[in-house]
């Protein structure tokens, strides 16, 4: 099946390149601009966002046992379902995530790209960073904007998703400490949020 979703004119023989990976994706019915597409990434352990290699795409597949095309839309739509619900199938794709979007010689990524895809994979059909009072991404991309200029590196990228584990389950913040062993963007950002009256346990003033 590989081999007749390459084109011989411009794809390696063992790779597909982005416009043959971008014609498999549109037949496969998923949608390039939300995390559907780094489900798809995840699944076949592509190296970067845009190529497929004919290793993954055979393991890929192999290990799902979907062997048709339309068993690999099912299994698609299956797996994009499981992103909000499946906490560790989540991981598995953001963290993926920052190995398929990050340059080949780079160790980190630029805060542009990493803006983009925490805007992907926290939003629907991905994991939505919100609590009952607090919409969570959001706070965080403004924090950023105001207040980082680095580029993200994977420590950073992969103790945001812990962070946002943790305050879904508490948005107080009270599992957070100054002696903590979080990277020093997530001591900032708390403190962000604390001057603004966020994350803190609400208490009612009651008359002496």
């Amino acid at each position: 099946m590989f081999d007749k979703l390459r084109d011989d004119t411009t794809d390696d023989k063992n790779s597909l390149g982005l416009d043959s990976t971008m014609a498999y994706l549109g037949n496969m019915g998923v949608n390039i601009e939300n995390a559907e597409l780094l489900v798809v990434m995840e699944l076949l352990q592509a190296p970067s966002v845009g190529e497929i290699t004919r290793k993954g795409f055979v393991d890929g597949w192999k290990v799902s046992g979907a062997a048709t095309s339309q068993a690999h839309i099912s299994h698609i739509k299956s797996l994009v379902s499981s992103l909000s619900t499946d906490p560790a199938y989540f991981r598995k794709v953001y963290r993926h995530t920052f190995v398929a979007s990050k340059e080949d010689n780079q160790k980190a990524l630029n805060l542009e790209i990493a803006i983009v895809y925490w805007n992907v994979l926290f939003s629907p059909p991905g994991w939505e960073w919100k609590t009952k009072n607090q919409d969570w991404l959001q706070l965080w991309l403004k924090f950023l904007e105001e207040k980082w200029t680095r580029s993200v590196n994977r420590d950073m990228w992969n103790q945001i998703l812990e962070f946002a584990t943790k305050s879904m389950a508490d948005e107080t913040l009270s599992f957070w400490n100054e002696d903590g062993a979080w990277p020093s963007v997530i001591d900032d950002f708390v403190a962000w949020c604390k001057e603004r009256g966020i994350g803190k346990s609400e208490t009612m003033d009651l008359d002496a």
